[in-house]
Order: C-alpha cells, then sequence, then structure tokens
C-alpha cells in the first residue's frame, strides 16, 4: 500500500508540477511579448514625434542609441530624396521589412511578426513628416533577450521540478507509513484478540476520523461473533449434556447384558432397548444438521400454494388417536391459502399440535385459526395450560420447561420452527393470554 501511495502521490505532483509550470511559463512568455510590443510601438511614436518637433533624421541614431537596446533593436528611416537614415547590430538582413505596410497609427494588433533563424522579429512602420517632407519609420526589435530568457525560466523550472519530485518520492514514504500507523496497530489489535476478548470493543475515540468508520464497524463485527461464539459454546455444552444421557444408557444397559450369561429373549430385549436409543440419537443428529442447514440458508425450498384447512384437517386426523386418549377437542377457523414448503408447513404444524396435545390438560380444547394480516397470513395454534417461567427461551435450542423434563425429546421442535419460518421470511411467537399458551406463525403474502 505504501508504494502504491507513493507512486500515486509522486504521479500527482508531477502532473502538478508540469501544468503549473507550463502555465507560469505561458504567461510570462505572452507577458514579454505584450511589454516588447508595447515598447516598440512607443519608440515609434517617439521617434515620429521628434520629427515633428524639428529633429533631423540624420539626427535620430543619437535619440535612438539612448531609448533602445542597439543589439536586438532596428530603426529604418526612409526620406522622399531617397536617403536611408539606418542603425542595425542584429544582424538581420533589413530587406526582410520591405514588404511592411506604411501605418499612420500602429497598434498592437498591426505588428508584423518574422521568424529570423529561430528567433522572432516583430516590426512596425509608421508615416511622419520632416520639415513638411514625409518620411517612413521601421522600428524592430529582435526577440534574442526575450527567448533567453524564456530558455532560462523554462530550465529553471524543470530543474526545480525534478528536485521537488526527488524530495517528494523521498519524503512521502516516511509521511504515508506514518499515517497508515494507525491501520498498524488496528491491525496488531485485532491480530491479538482471542475468544475471551471479543466481548471488549475498540476505543473509536483513539481513532482518526477517517478510521472511525472502520473501528465501529470491527466492534460490530466483534460483538456479533461475541454471540455467536457464545451460542456455540452453550450448544457445545447443550448438546454434550443431551448426548450424556443416551450414552450412558445404552451403556448401563450392555454393561448389565454382559454381566452374566442371559436366556435369547433377554439378549433380543436388550438390543431393542439400545436400538430404541440409536433411533433417538439418529433423530437428534438429523435435526441437528437441519439448524445447522437452515441456519446457512443451506435449504432449497420448494413454495407452492397449500389450502391451510386441508393441511391442518390431515394433520388432526394423524393426532386423533393420540388427542381422543386425553379427552381433547380440536377447534378449527381455517380458510385461505398459505406459500409454503409443504413438507416444512407439514412439519412445523405438527411439531405445534403434537405438543399442544402433549401439554395440555385432559378434556381441553385446542384451537387453530387462520386469518389475514397486513398483507400475511397468520396461523395461530392456541391450547391451556399454565404460564411459563422463562417463555424468552422457549425457541433456545435443547430448552424444555418444568413440566417436559420428563418426557421424550431433546428440546429442540421449537428452535426448528422458529428456523423454518425464518426460511419462509416469516416468524413465530409466542404469547400467554387468558389462561392459553398461543403459538403465532407469520407467513409473507
Amino acid at each position: 500500500m505504501t508504494l502504491r501511495l507513493t507512486l500515486s502521490f509522486v504521479l500527482v505532483m508531477a502532473l502538478a508540477c508540469t501544468g503549473v509550470s507550463w502555465t507560469l511559463y505561458r504567461a510570462l512568455s505572452h507577458e514579454l511579448t505584450w511589454r516588447d510590443d508595447i515598447t516598440l510601438i512607443n519608440r515609434a511614436e517617439q521617434i515620429r514625434q521628434l520629427l515633428v518637433d524639428g529633429a533631423k533624421a540624420e539626427n535620430l541614431p543619437l535619440y535612438f542609441n539612448r531609448m533602445m537596446d542597439t543589439h536586438q533593436d532596428m530603426l529604418l528611416i526612409h526620406t522622399p530624396n531617397a536617403q536611408t537614415v539606418s542603425v542595425n547590430h542584429t544582424g538581420v538582413d533589413a530587406s526582410l521589412l520591405a514588404p511592411l505596410p506604411a501605418l499612420k497609427k500602429p497598434a498592437l494588433d498591426t505588428i508584423v511578426k518574422r521568424d529570423v533563424a529561430g528567433t522572432e522579429l516583430s516590426a512596425v512602420r509608421i508615416t511622419a513628416l520632416s520639415y513638411d517632407q514625409p518620411v517612413t519609420i521601421t522600428v524592430a526589435r529582435l526577440a534574442s533577450e526575450r527567448q533567453y530568457m524564456l530558455e532560462q525560466y523554462r530550465n529553471n523550472s524543470i530543474v526545480i521540478c525534478i528536485i521537488a519530485i526527488l524530495i517528494c518520492s523521498a519524503l512521502s514514504p516516511l509521511l504515508i507509513r506514518r499515517g497508515l500507523s494507525a491501520i498498524h496497530s488496528l491491525s496488531r489489535l485485532t491480530a491479538n484478540i482471542d475468544s475471551r476478548g471479543l466481548s471488549q470493543p475498540l476505543d473509536e475515540k483513539a481513532l482518526p476520523a477517517e478510521l472511525k468508520p472502520l473501528g465501529s464497524a470491527l466492534n460490530i463485527m466483534r460483538q456479533k461473533l461475541a454471540d455467536d461464539f457464545t451460542r456455540l459454546n452453550q450448544f457445545a455444552d447443550d448438546l454434550a449434556h443431551e448426548l450424556r444421557t443416551p450414552v450412558n444408557i445404552l451403556l448401563g444397559h450392555n454393561q448389565v447384558v454382559l454381566s452374566k450369561e442371559r436366556s435369547i429373549d433377554e439378549y433380543q430385549q436388550a438390543l431393542a432397548n439400545n436400538i430404541e436409543e440409536l433411533e433417538g440419537l439418529s433423530r437428534l443428529t438429523e435435526n441437528i444438521l437441519f439448524l445447522a442447514r437452515a441456519e446457512h440458508n443451506n435449504i432449497l425450498l420448494k413454495k407452492e400454494a397449500i389450502s391451510a384447512a386441508d393441511t391442518i384437517g390431515d394433520l388432526i386426523e394423524f393426532l386423533e388417536y393420540e388427542a381422543d386418549e386425553k379427552n381433547i377437542t380440536f377447534v378449527t377457523a381455517c380458510e385461505g391459502t398459505l406459500q409454503a414448503d409443504r413438507i416444512l408447513l407439514q412439519r412445523v404444524l405438527l411439531n405445534l399440535l403434537s405438543n399442544a396435545v402433549r401439554y395440555s390438560p385432559e378434556n381441553a380444547v385446542i384451537r387453530i385459526a387462520t386469518q389475514v394480516k397486513n398483507s400475511e397470513t397468520v396461523v395461530e395454534v392456541s391450547n391451556p395450560g399454565s404460564e411459563l417461567d422463562a417463555p424468552d427461551k422457549l425457541f433456545n435450542r435443547f430448552w424444555r420447561g418444568d413440566n417436559a423434563r420428563h418426557s421424550s425429546g431433546y428440546g429442540l421442535g421449537l428452535s426448528m420452527v422458529k428456523a423454518i419460518m425464518t426460511l419462509h421470511s416469516g416468524s413465530a411467537e409466542y404469547r400467554f393470554a387468558d389462561g392459553y399458551h398461543i403459538f403465532s406463525l407469520r407467513f409473507p403474502g
């Protein structure tokens, strides 16, 4: 990064120096040219005024030498008697000025430019009267001094730009490294963080203004990682606790069976008990895998329009024998359709209905209703019961209430309900009202 920033800075510096030097060079060139042209016109007017005031043409070189630089200026005066007064030490052939037009009033746009061996020659010719005789005055200036000055300025500018670029190339890495020191410090702090320090946020006030958004984002990420790590630890503890019971049961059964010789029927009964425990472990493993896939959105949904009344009716018929044992009655008010995956929808509803049957008292009434609210379909399952001590933990993995600790299962049913509803971009909610446990499933329209 330091190298890239240095190269970028040097490139910008080079472009800036080039642009500034070129702009100043052009401005200086225009200024010097304007000054020379103004001087040329003024000298021509002064010489004409001298003639008007009575000066003789042959005496004008004396005045001219005082006014002009004879090394780069020329003066030609043509009289009616073909007499020519000439002052020319520039080495320029005077015949180059022969085609010049004679003007009464010279101006900047009337100055004629010629190129003499790569050097600009500016000239102007005006008419005047000397002792009532017409004469022509030609004043010219060779821009050798101006050209030399511009060349020196250009060379000096190039040298200064090169020196400035070299200085920037040498100093910019040091300045950039110093500027990036905050990033290096932030990187070290991030690299030194372990699982125990995730809950400790970075001090955003100690960061420069440019890095505060990054520090804030890192703190958000650290908090999320801390939450995930806490859930992972809790999940591992719960999983170990849940697996310990069936494993100990299997181990105890096998140790008891192998403690002495037994009959074939006893061995078969022991194997049947082992199979029952292993089936429970298999279901637990499948549910854990399902939750992991659902949490990472790794389950493909096959959504379709499903009749709520038909689906709930089929599930009630499936649970009819279990409900009859406790003389439980179902009351339904279902209509409309649900946009959902058929298999996962049946799994969610079966979980809620079987829980309602299992934990409802005898002679209870379980109510199932559907309704449309704010462009979403809501399915509510209500069953009577006593209020829970920790309803906020109801959808947590492996959590079971006091009334469910001695029943079968591992406490994953409601967490799977929540995961399936999340896959459908919906939600699962619980509330207790008027002696009823009410579970609400919200499906988007």
